[in-house]
C-alpha cells in the first residue's frame, strides 16, 4: 500500500526554485532515505510535503487523499509526526510537558502515551526537567518521542543526526529501528551523512540541486566508495 506518495513535486522561495520536479512514494511499514549534500534541498522538499511551504506544482497523496497545500497543523492532526533539524522542543516546558503537548495534539496520541514512554527513558527520568536545559542529543530524543506520539502510521525526520556526537548518533540510529520495527511507523530520514540512511532504510533516493538523481535499494546506492567520499569531504 502507498501510504505518501509525491509527484512532481516543484517549491523554492520568492522566484527562485529550489525543489525540481521531485517525485518518490512511501509503502506502509517502510523507510526510505534521501541524502545529499547541505543545500541540496532535503529541508525545502520536507517543508513543502508537510506543508509548510506551499508547492508551485506537483501532487502530494496521504493514504489516497490529496493533501496538496494543506497547511502543517492539518497534515499534524492526519498523524504526521515531524523531527525538525533544529528545535522540535518548546524550551521552556518541562520534559513532561512537552510530550503532552505532542499527545493532545493527535487522536491517538494519549494511547500511544505510555508506549513512548517505555522506549524513551528520558520522559519519566526528567519528566520535571525543562526541556531548553537538556543536552542537544537529549532534546533531540525529546523531539523524536514527541513526533512519535503524534505519528499514526508516517515520520519524517530532518537530519536527526545532526551535530550529535557518535555514541548519541547510534541511539538515535537504534531509535529508529525500533521505531520502524515495534510501531510500524513509515520512516522518511533526510540525511546528509549516508551511514545513518544505510543503516535504517530500505531505498535510497540521492537529491542534488533540488532534483533526484539517483534511486534505489540502499545497499546499492550507498557504496564504500560514497562513504569514503563523505568522510575525505568531512
Amino acid at each position: 500500500m502507498k501510504l505518501l506518495v509525491v509527484t512532481d513535486l516543484v517549491a523554492g522561495y520568492g522566484k527562485t526554485v529550489v525543489i525540481n520536479g521531485v517525485s518518490f512514494d512511501v509503502e506502509l511499514g517502510q523507510v526510505i532515505g534521501l541524502i545529499g549534500p547541505n543545500g541540496a534541498g532535503k529541508t525545502t522538499l520536507i517543508k513543502a510535503v508537510l506543508g509548510y511551504l506551499k508547492p508551485w506544482r506537483g501532487k502530494i497523496l496521504y493514504e489516497g487523499n490529496d493533501v496538496t497545500g494543506l497547511p502543517a497543523h492539518k497534515l499534524a492532526r492526519l498523524g504526521i509526526g515531524y523531527v525538525p533539524e533544529r528545535g522540535g522542543v518548546l524550551r521552556t516546558l518541562t520534559v513532561r510537558e512537552n510530550i503532552e503537548l505532542a499527545a493532545s495534539m493527535s487522536k491517538h496520541g494519549g494511547d500511544k502515551l505510555k508506549e513512548v514512554t517505555k522506549l524513551f527513558k528520558i520522559i519519566e527520568e526528567r519528566k520535571t526537567q525543562i526541556a531548553g536545559t537538556l543536552s542537544g542529543g537529549e532534546q533531540k530524543m525529546l523531539s523524536i518521542a514527541m513526533a512519535l506520539v503524534m505519528a499514526s502510521k508516517l515520520m519524517i525526520l530532518d537530519e536527526p543526526s545532526a551535530g550529535l556526537a557518535p555514541i548519541m548518533r547510534k541511539k538515535v540510529v537504534e531509535v529508529l529501528k525500533k521505531i520502524n520495527k515495534e510501531f510500524g511507523i513509515s520512516l522518511v530520514v533526510a540525511e546528509q551523512d549516508p551511514t545513518v540512511v544505510l543503516e535504517t532504510a530500505e531505498v535510497v533516493h540521492v537529491i542534488e540541486m533540488g532534483s533526484i538523481v539517483k534511486s534505489g535499494k540502499t545497499h546499492e546506492i550507498i557504496k564504500p566508495e560514497v562513504l569514503k567520499e563523505y568522510y575525505l569531504g568531512m
